[in-house]
């Protein structure tokens, strides 16, 4: 198929639906930079990951509250009498701080450090003119035209970094920019052969 046959129609992005895709797209697209640019911190850090595959939350909180408890337990006579039991009132008082801080962490809601940039990202692209907006790709790269033919711009293929594709887009990384696509504005062509089109051009592809 030829690449012309790749054509989106931008239309309005659908913030509620991309949001949490682009966040996990923008941190797999970090961590994989990272990677390339620390394989020995990341090395160590898959290490950990996997030492810490098997805890659940459950066996998290249930361990803290065992701390908690033992905390408490040591705690209280270590007050009654300081300077006799300073170790255990040392011992319960970390015992009881770790306990809570691990009870807090494993009930508090996680937060994506990247839902504030791929809400920035989305707030961006929704407030560009979209009218009459159109990206194709052609053999010398990724084409953007507007109505006006004097708008076009081309991004050598050269320039591109990375793909991460989503459920329903598809972010690529060029120099220090991205551009977000939604798979249902492609007019012209099918997924299926755009993904082949595009793995051909560019090495690096993830899925999230």
């Amino acid at each position: 198929m030829h690449s012309a046959d790749f054509i989106f129609q931008i239309s309005p992005y659908d913030t509620q639906l991309l949001l949490p895709q682009v966040s996990k797209a923008l941190e797999k697209r970090t961590e994989m930079a990272s990677r390339k640019a620390c394989p020995g911190i990341w090395k160590q850090t898959d290490r950990l990951n996997a030492l810490a595959k098997g805890r659940s939350p459950r066996r998290t909180r249930a361990r803290s509250v065992v701390f908690l408890v033992l905390g408490i337990f040591l705690l209280v006579p270590g007050i009654m009498e300081p300077r006799e039991l300073l170790l255990p009132l040392v011992m319960g008082a970390l015992a009881v701080c770790a306990g809570g801080a691990g009870l807090w962490r494993s009930f508090r809601r996680k937060e994506n450090p990247f839902d504030q940039p791929a809400a920035r990202l989305l707030s961006g692209l929704s407030a560009l003119p979209q009218e009459h907006l159109c990206l194709s790709f052609a053999p010398e790269g990724m084409t953007f035209s507007a109505k006006e033919e004097k708008d076009r711009t081309v991004v050598p293929w050269h320039d591109f970094e990375s793909v991460v594709e989503t459920a329903d887009a598809i972010l690529l990384s060029h120099g220090d920019r991205v551009t977000l696509l939604q798979k249902k504005d492609l007019v012209s062509g099918t997924e299926e052969d755009l993904r082949a089109f595009l793995r051909d051009r560019i090495r690096e592809w993830y899925s999230v």
